[in-house]
């Protein structure tokens, strides 16, 4: 059966829980954000909880294929911490990601990227139809 997975925003109800980051515990009344996973199996119910502080999150948890995920129970935060997350997400999702560029090279730059690479002595070995992408 497929998981559901959610995000859940609340303050700690005890100390006993640590960070999924930094391993240090969260303390009583300190803010948590949660990523929660549940599956039911046949009349059973699963569930994982991961547990960080608000300060350890330098990438806003996804689903596995990288989707956005619902965040539960923001309304039950106060004021300031309802911006504080918020803020949070925000500066995340303008962080630029780290994509590889493609640039497409000319039959010149193929061939000088190719020599350089093979160390090859005879330029015979690269067709004039070879299409090359270097990343």
């Amino acid at each position: 059966m497929k998981m559901k997975q959610f995000l859940e925003c609340e303050y700690a109800l005890s100390n006993r829980i640590k960070c999924a980051t930094c391993h240090v515990v969260i303390f009583k009344h300190e803010l948590k954000i949660g990523h929660i996973f549940l599956r039911k199996d046949e009349g059973q119910q699963f569930d994982k909880k991961v547990w960080y502080h608000v300060h350890c999150i330098k990438k806003w948890p996804t689903g596995e294929k990288g989707q956005e995920l619902p965040l539960f129970r923001l309304q039950t935060l106060k004021a300031e911490d309802q911006l504080k997350i918020k803020e949070l997400y925000r500066s995340l999702q303008e962080k630029p990601k780290n994509k590889k560029e493609i640039k497409v090279l000319s039959k010149q730059e193929q061939y000088e990227k190719y020599v350089t690479v093979k160390n090859l002595n005879d330029p015979g070995q690269i067709e004039d139809d070879d299409d090359c992408i270097m990343l």
